[in-house]
């Protein structure tokens, strides 16, 4: 019962099947009822009957022929005559309707015997020697005792027929009353295990749809409160599960997009942030640092007795101009990442990991405008593989990138103060690399000591125009 429409099919077909069954046994139970009860309407009850009138019958006949022995009377032959004629029919009849009992069957059989005995033997003589004249008193006496046993012999078959159909008739009784009993019985278990069925959707409802319904409810209030890292639980039959799911989904793809765009604003605001620190550094710092520069050239050039010790200074706020020049390329790269300094830049960030700390940046001239898209994706390769080296074999603990236009070419520096190329160092895979990129946009790799001595310094250049 993984699902709501198995769980649903089960009960009904429950219900369906016990009722179905309930009907059967039922109907079952009543039609042996009925059946008990057509038999003795039918059969045992129309035996007995008949096993009462033909003792009757017998009884006529008898009362008949012995009162035309008596008298002479012929009108006393009327009831003997009319009850032989039943006897006849009722034998019959009797033997019909208990053809299927063979002790009914034998007992009807010798109802008969005893009756043609009676008859044969006693009634019919008695009759015909009446017909002849009064009987004296020694032979009335002697064909009345001789009647009388063969009749009591005659209605003792009959006494025993009786009882037989009475007996019947109390075994079919029971049976009706068995078969009843037995009706009543199914239909009320029917009942009973409907009603426990019944019963038991309750506790199977709840588990299987009002408690997950509960919880989904109750995950999906707290979702719409606020509560948006509330993961919805998938549970209970598949339709809620499915459903827990695509809300779950959906909330997710929510909380997604609210942080995407908490993201974007905060990025935007830095990015705005950015601007605005750019523009205060070359708008304000800049031009301060290059007012203190052309200051110290007045001086070196109206006292030329300072002019060795300013020189340095003048030289010094050159290079603060350029380090606030590569601070304003950073801070007001653009949002896309698509320029060659923000592709430096990110390169730049990525090497941090393996070199284990962040070069330093500077960018020099319009390389974002002189420099191709083949020019550029050569560059980023070549910076690259620069770093690449410098993190496994310099060991350095800094270096330094500058991306620079000079004399219509694109020049890439990169300074380590590592351990240096040592001479007898065989050429690796990363140098040829260097030197076939270079070649084939007509440039050139210089790779030598940095400019104290010491470290490396790779100078990558091609033309700025490349294709």
């Amino acid at each position: 019962m993984r699902t709501l429409r198995a769980a649903v099919g089960l009960l009904v077909a429950s219900l369906v099947v016990l009722a179905v069954a309930g009907a059967a046994v039922t109907g079952a139970g009543r039609a042996a009822v009925a059946a008990a009860q057509r038999d003795l309407d039918q059969q045992v009850l129309p035996a007995r009957q008949t096993a009462t009138d033909l003792a009757t019958a017998y009884v006529d006949q008898e009362s008949g022929q012995r009162g035309y022995l008596l008298t002479g009377d012929p009108e006393f032959l009327e009831p003997y005559e009319r009850g032989r004629t039943a006897t006849l029919e009722l034998q019959r009849r009797l033997a019909d309707l208990l053809d299927d009992d063979a002790a009914g069957s034998g007992l009807v059989a010798a109802v008969r015997s005893a009756g043609s005995s009676w008859h044969d033997e006693t009634a019919e003589p008695g009759i015909a020697a009446r017909r002849q004249g009064p009987l004296t008193p020694a032979e009335l006496d002697a064909v009345t005792r001789e009647g009388k046993v063969r009749f009591d012999a005659l209605r003792a078959q009959l006494a025993a027929l009786q009882a037989h159909t009475a007996v019947l008739t109390a075994d079919q009784l029971r049976a009706i009353g068995r078969a009843q009993t037995a009706a009543n019985a199914v239909a009320v278990l029917a009942a009973v295990l409907a009603l426990a069925v019944a019963v038991a959707v309750v506790p199977l409802g709840r588990r299987l749809l009002t408690r997950p319904l509960d919880r989904l409810l109750d995950d999906v209030r707290a979702v719409a409160a606020g509560d948006h890292d509330r993961t919805i639980a998938a549970g209970g039959p598949r339709e809620l599960a499915s459903i827990a799911e695509a809300v779950d989904r959906m909330r997710a793809a929510v909380v997604a997009h609210s942080r995407d765009r908490a993201a974007v604003e905060h990025e935007l605001a830095l990015r705005q942030e950015h601007d605005r620190m750019a523009a205060d550094l070359h708008d304000l710092t800049i031009q301060r640092v290059f007012g203190v520069g052309l200051r110290l050239t007045a001086l070196a050039r109206r006292h030329p007795e300072v002019a060795g010790a300013v020189r340095p200074l003048v030289q010094q706020t050159d290079r603060i101009i350029g380090e606030l020049r590569t601070v304003i390329f950073n801070l007001s790269r653009s949002e896309s990442g698509d320029t060659l300094r923000a592709r430096v830049i990110d390169v730049a960030d990525e090497s941090a990991r393996v070199l284990g700390f962040t070069p330093s940046l500077e960018f020099s001239g319009a390389v974002d405008t002189l420099a191709s898209d083949t020019a550029g994706a050569e560059v980023l390769a070549a910076l690259r593989e620069a770093l690449s080296n410098t993190a496994r074999h310099a060991s350095a603990t800094a270096a330094a990138i500058s991306l620079a236009t000079r004399d219509g070419s694109l020049s890439l520096t990169v300074t380590d103060n590592g351990v240096g190329v040592r001479p007898d160092a065989p050429a690796g895979n990363g140098l040829a690399n260097l030197r076939a990129r270079a070649e084939r946009l007509g440039g050139t790799v210089d790779i030598g000591p940095g400019p104290d001595g010491s470290g490396t310094t790779v100078r990558w250049r091609i033309p700025a125009g490349a294709p």
